[in-house]
């Protein structure tokens, strides 16, 4: 049944994408450079000139836990993410119509599971699949009469809907895209895959999305590359109002985003098993629900500052959101990210930025049921996890030249969870401090923004 109904509600959007159009996929920022004639740049804007723009991001991320977590310690780990936009007005005479093709890959290992046990990401550009990724497989159609934008194929939800306007700025990836994968588990997360659809009515600086997105728990182990539905449990539908503006039309840009979304796949419980005993002490496999889960959120941002009015390079943003389920069989009940993000502090380093950004989690009573379970089990002891988890991040962006940038950052991790890594642990995790620096080369392309 569950099945049907996804298949069901997944091709009743995608079907409506063959009736309107979409803007540009939100992995892949929009050009704004004006067209240039042919034949007078260089190969890659010649490339653009004739519908094809090219995307490369490469980040590389080291960071060590210098105190707390379970221990102390340093990895590296980074990836690369690479395609291209093809405007088929351009190459192929459809008007309004565009493809979508990303790859990915990752290396390296984490300080977050390795040395702290948090679930979170400390390094943003490491993944637990060390493969090659189908990131995205998409066709993109805008109907500018009806102010409809469509997007459909192998998308990850995250970058679709509740997308943070700053996260992706910050080392760590607690707002980047937007976690909505800690608070439901159907919400499929860059750069893994599912089949579906995103449609956008937008007649000006308002805006409504609708969508649907296979849940598939296989995603992370088929690059992607596996087009099936066989393993699909369910549909995710979310559905997001807006108010978006841009230097283009506004001195002072800002975000309101305001959504929900539902569930059908069924799903685990955080801390039983089957026979209603602790899993943490006993083991065993954890109880299952049918679907139906529901959760919502708020993100907004705004630029409130800038030294020249007349000048958009130097400006000071805030940001922050807010989510949650609305079911108690969830790891998190709550997560609420707040930032700012300065970008050229002074005149002679206009493109440099600095930026603070804090992440509050609160646990469910089941999670940390579970995570006290193993410790009691582990250790004999009678430690007990905090329900709120922060992570803080301090960094600053340096642009060493037009496309490389060095990225210093420290980090504080208060009470930190162990859902990361939960073998053999033996103790409540202290507070961790974390030292790092990013290596970036952004060509265009996730995290440019």
């Amino acid at each position: 049944m569950i099945h049907r109904f996804a298949i069901a509600a997944l091709f009743a959007v995608a079907a409506s994408a063959a009736v309107a159009q979409t803007t540009p996929d939100a992995q892949e920022p929009r050009q704004t450079t004006p067209e240039k004639p042919k034949d007078t740049g260089g190969p890659v804007d010649r490339l653009r000139d004739d519908g094809i723009s090219l995307r490369f991001v490469w980040a590389n991320d080291w960071a060590g836990n210098v105190r707390g977590g379970e221990r102390l310690g340093a990895t590296n780990g980074g990836g690369a993410v690479g395609g291209a936009d093809l405007d088929m007005g351009k190459l192929a005479g459809i008007d309004g119509g565009k493809m979508h093709i990303t790859f990915a890959r990752y290396y390296g290992h984490s300080v977050a599971a390795d040395d702290i046990g948090v679930v979170q990401k400390v390094q943003g550009y490491w993944y637990p699949k060390r493969q090659w990724q189908l990131a995205q497989f998409s066709w993109e159609q805008q109907f500018s009469d009806s102010h409809i934008n469509v997007l459909a194929g192998r998308l990850n939800a995250t970058w679709q809907f509740a997308r943070s306007t700053y996260g992706c700025r910050f080392v760590s990836a607690p707002d980047c895209p937007y976690q909505l994968t800690n608070t439901t588990g159907g919400f499929s997360g860059f750069p893994y895959v599912n089949w579906g659809a995103r449609v956008k009515y937008q007649p000006d600086a308002r805006y409504l999305s609708i969508g649907a997105f296979e849940i598939n728990p296989e995603r992370r182990n088929n690059n992607g590359l596996d087009l099936g539905i066989n393993n699909a449990t369910g549909v995710m539908i979310p559905v997001e109002a807006g108010y978006e503006t841009s230097f283009a039309n506004d001195p002072y840009p800002k975000h309101l985003k305001i959504g929900g979304w539902y569930n059908s796949a069924d799903f685990t419980d955080p801390e039983l098993n089957t026979k209603g005993l602790h899993r943490g002490l006993v083991g065993g496999t954890a109880r299952n629900y049918d679907g139906g889960r529901y959760g919502v959120y708020v993100l907004a941002d705004k630029v409130v500052w800038k030294p020249d009015p007349n000048s958009n390079t130097r400006n000071l943003a805030v940001f922050g959101s807010l989510t949650g389920p609305l079911d108690n069989a969830e790891n998190y009940t709550l997560q609420s990210t707040f930032g700012l993000l300065w970008t050229g502090l002074s005149a002679a380093r206009p493109n440099d930025s600095l930026g603070f950004q804090g992440t509050l989690f609160r646990f469910s009573r089941k999670a940390v049921g579970y995570e006290d379970d193993l410790i009691h089990k582990n250790s004999g002891t009678n430690d007990h996890f905090a329900r709120n988890e922060w992570m803080t991040e301090l960094n600053y962006s340096y642009k060493l030249f037009p496309v490389v940038s060095l990225v210093p950052n420290l980090q504080y991790i208060v009470s930190p969870d162990i859902l990361g890594n939960t073998v053999g642990v033996k103790r409540v995790p202290a507070n961790a401090i974390v030292i790092g620096l990013r290596v970036m080369v952004n060509m265009g392309g996730p995290g440019s923004q």
